[in-house]
Formats: structure tokens, sequence, C-alpha cells
């Protein structure tokens, strides 16, 4: 509920506890409401099997895990069925193209963390993607500095936080050359990206 009702959200649960079922769970009730049509899960290559047999195991919902050269991948966006799986390596070149043929209703982001560094080339291509639902996985949120999850919440919902330089300023204690010697503000930054749950029965429902 949390993940299809927020509609934008971030599953932060430590390893083992079910992120996959659970996204893949707030897909197929999306799916059933009639709501999404279409969902991208971007994922490390390692882990595009995992989501198979999960989806497999947990659903009948139709899926394709995408392989191949580019021309074989753009053909693979334009004939998606339900679940399309793909590696952060393959949306670092057809984010664009996802966008314009597989037109996702719901993104989620597996392993987000692969997301952290918000001036890294995977972090840029990955916040082209445009859909109404998206969910982020991790187990790892924050692991060496605050602005890791600046970076997370700015692909759910940039109005969260705003710029970074304003992030920076109010949560960062900034010597003088403006570079971060301490922290402040935490309760504030928590007060922002706290869960809330969700109305049940959503509002239509």
């Amino acid at each position: 509920l949390h993940l299809a009702f927020t509609e934008r959200a971030l599953l932060a649960d430590e390893m083992g506890l079910g992120k996959t079922i659970q996204a893949i769970a707030a897909c197929a009730l999306l799916h059933r409401l009639g709501k999404a049509q279409r969902a991208l899960v971007v994922t490390p290559a390692s882990l595009k099997t995992e989501w198979e047999e999960q989806i497999q195991r947990f659903t009948t919902l139709p899926y394709q895990v995408v392989f191949g050269p580019r021309h074989q991948r753009l053909r693979r966006y334009a004939e998606a069925p339900f679940f399309t799986i793909v590696n952060y390596e393959q949306i670092l070149r057809d984010a664009m193209d996802a966008n314009a043929t597989l037109r996702p209703d719901i993104i989620i982001l597996d392993e987000a963390q692969r997301i952290k560094n918000w001036n890294t080339l995977t972090a840029q291509a990955v916040k082209r993607l445009h859909g109404r639902y998206a969910f982020i996985l991790t187990g790892t949120p924050l692991e060496n500095r605050i602005d890791e999850l600046y970076s997370l919440m700015e692909f759910l919902n940039p109005a969260i936080f705003g710029p970074l330089f304003r992030f920076n300023r109010e949560f960062y204690e900034l010597d003088d050359r403006g570079r971060p010697k301490g922290l402040k503000n935490l309760e504030q930054l928590h007060q922002r990206i706290r869960h809330r749950e969700p109305e049940w029965p959503p509002a239509g429902l």
C-alpha cells in the first residue's frame, strides 16, 4: 500500500525483507485497478533473472527481460508486455527511447543506491525517465553523505528538497570555504521524507 498509493515512494527495508516481492505486488494491484499498463524495472544486470523468477512466482502478468544490441532493445520497448526488466547500463543509453516507445506507468529502481551520486551519468539518465508511479528500492539509502539521500528523493519528487545548494545550506554546517564540516536540522530532514500511511481504501476506489 505504501508503494501503490503513495505513488512515488522509497522502500528502504533491509536486505532479505522482500522489497522485490512488495514492488511486484504493488504493480499487480495497480494493474488490477486499471491504473498501470506497463512497468519498467531498472536493476543491476546480476539481478535481472531474480526479478524474472519472482515475477513468475508471484504473478501471472506478462514480462520480458531485455538483452541484446540497441536496435533489438528498441524493438522490445515498442512491443512491451506489462513488466520490462532492464539494467542500469542499458538505461544510460536508452532512457529517452524508453519514455517515447515504452511509456511506462511505473518505474522501479532496484538497488537504487546506483543513483546516489547526483552528478553521475547513470543518475542523470535515470532521472530522465518519466512515469506516474516511481518505486525506489534500496537497503542503503545512506552510505557516506546525506546528499546521497537528496539524489534519491530528487528522482521521486524534486520539490521535496528543492535545488542542491538549498539542501546543502539547510542540512550541512559549512566552513568559511563552503565545505561541509557537520550536519544540522536532521529532524527537519526526517520530517520531509517521513512515511505517511496511505489512505485505505484510496479515494475513488
